[in-house]
């Protein structure tokens, strides 16, 4: 079998006559190091193509090594070039004897092809396989063991192909595959001194875990997956786009229900937004500096008015910051229903007051939209309305050992959501046939909340007014159009 070796272009060219006096004895032929016998050029030219095509070539991947053919990467030899360049070797009026003069060995380069499409295609899945975002050192309340940091990895592949084709014409065997590695921002060494004495802050949302709601759940998982465990320590920054990513299917996020423009509609990455807004919650009553923070375009049943928090990647952001004097460990994990988030830290020393007050509320409106995959004269609730609110909200944060409290006040606003009922212009309805609207219950809103976490409080303090707007028929009372009747679900009074 053929061995590589350094490749020197030599042009082919056509024989001319030399003087029927030459004697000179022909010079050894060695093509790409070895010896090559004359008597057929066009046999050995194949037969060095098919030996050199063969080889194989150690592809290395950081500890991964993968054999494949100089053929399976796209490698091969002209053999009708290598053909003309054995016949005007053996021939003493050819140019490329004449050149040679008085050498006795004549030594002539493979003309080697490289077509990079088999290499590329195998690159990219390689790619595809390996390539990861840096990960941050994480710190494990549960087993109290820092996770350290991993480092990001980018297999370059048109780097790659050009070290290929050098290799494939140089004779080489081995080729390193390219790849960028990129560190991550936070290492285990910084993570040494992280305590977690105490809950500083914590919350709990609820989720379905109806098989219709797979993929939202998906996604509540995938998007928690990336926070649980992070650590801030003193002064820095919280950025949920920064950390969770784009939500796209690349990331692993699903299509699942999100709120745009205050409807309800399939969107990559929904859920995303309860992720959020549960650990907004946490870190709220932890006491951290609210940076950015957006209520959504209309109420959310899973957690209370004034408490959620919009996220949209890239726009819509939620970031807050440490300010305590020590590090704090965010954590969010989902089980039997129930996203939980907690900030863990050192000490608990300040009691934090959630106050949230309706204001006004705004009546909502309804619209018809004909819908041909329904039905002719079917009439489905498409979407159920929901009021507008104006909301005063207010943190009171107090420090237990010097008494002061801080007060911060702000105004979320929310949208009424227009109720939508979908007219069928479809054919007529098959036997029993049963149409199937959107089941979600009168929304109600407690018009006081206050809600308290802090030193000697196990769990959440809260105090509930509904007042005009927090027990049921509240929008009949007010003369909002009614849909059929729905059961009330299970903790209304948000």
């Amino acid at each position: 079998m053929l061995g590589g070796a350094a490749l020197i272009s030599l042009p082919s060219v056509l024989p001319s006559r030399a003087s029927a006096t030459d004697e000179r004895p022909p010079p050894t032929v060695r093509v790409a190091g070895q010896p090559v016998e004359l008597t057929d050029a066009a046999a050995q030219a194949r037969r060095i193509a098919d030996e050199w095509a063969r080889v194989n070539l150690r592809l290395q991947l950081t500890e991964e090594t993968l054999v494949r053919t100089r053929a399976d990467l796209g490698g091969s030899v002209d053999v009708e070039h290598l053909t003309r360049l054995l016949r005007d070797a053996d021939n003493p009026a050819s140019a490329l004897r004449r050149r040679a003069e008085d050498a006795r060995e004549l030594t002539l380069a493979l003309p080697v092809r490289f077509d990079a499409e088999p290499a590329r295609a195998l690159l990219l899945e390689l790619k595809r396989l390996h390539d990861h975002s840096p990960s941050d050192a994480r710190f494990d309340p549960d087993t109290r063991q820092i996770i350290p940091q991993r480092a990001g990895l980018s297999l370059d592949v048109w780097a790659t192909l050009d070290d290929l084709d050098d290799a494939l014409h140089h004779g080489e065997r081995d080729v390193a595959v390219r790849v960028v590695r990129t560190n991550a921002r936070r290492t285990a060494e910084e993570l040494r001194d992280v305590r977690v004495d105490a809950r500083l802050g914590e919350f709990e949302t609820r989720y379905s875990l109806n098989e219709s709601a797979a993929d939202r759940t998906h996604n509540l998982r995938v998007a928690a997956s990336k926070i649980d465990g992070l650590v801030l320590l003193p002064g820095e920054v919280f950025d949920f786009n920064a950390v969770v990513g784009e939500r796209n299917e690349a990331s692993g996020f699903r299509p699942a229900p999100v709120i745009a423009g205050g409807e309800l509609v399939d969107g990559l990455g929904g859920g995303a937004c309860q992720i959020a807004g549960t650990i907004h919650a946490a870190a709220f009553f932890a006491g951290l500096t609210i940076l950015e923070r957006h209520p959504h375009s209309r109420p959310s049943f899973y957690i209370k008015l004034g408490l959620d928090a919009a996220v949209s990647y890239p726009s819509i952001n939620l970031v807050f910051r440490n300010d305590h004097p020590f590090p704090v460990v965010v954590r969010i994990r989902l089980e039997g229903g129930i996203a939980r988030s907690e900030v863990l830290g050192l000490e608990q020393r300040d009691m934090v007051t959630f106050v949230r007050r309706i204001d006004s509320v705004q009546t909502y409106t309804e619209s018809e939209t004909q819908d041909s995959s329904l039905p002719s004269g079917v009439r489905v609730l498409g979407q159920r309305g929901v009021a507008g609110f104006r909301v005063a909200r207010w943190r009171i944060i107090r420090d237990m050992e010097t008494n002061q409290a801080r007060r911060e006040a702000s105004i979320d606003v929310y949208p009424p959501t227009t109720q939508i009922w979908r007219v069928g212009t479809g054919g007529p309805p098959p036997p029993d046939y049963v149409a199937e609207g959107d089941g979600h219950p009168e929304y109600t809103a407690d018009e006081y909340t206050t809600m308290t976490q802090g030193p000697g409080i196990r769990g959440t303090d809260t105090v509930r007014q509904p007042g005009f707007s927090g027990l049921p028929g509240w929008t009949a009372r007010m003369g909002m159009p009614q849909p059929p009747a729905v059961e009330p679900a299970e903790g209304d009074g948000n």
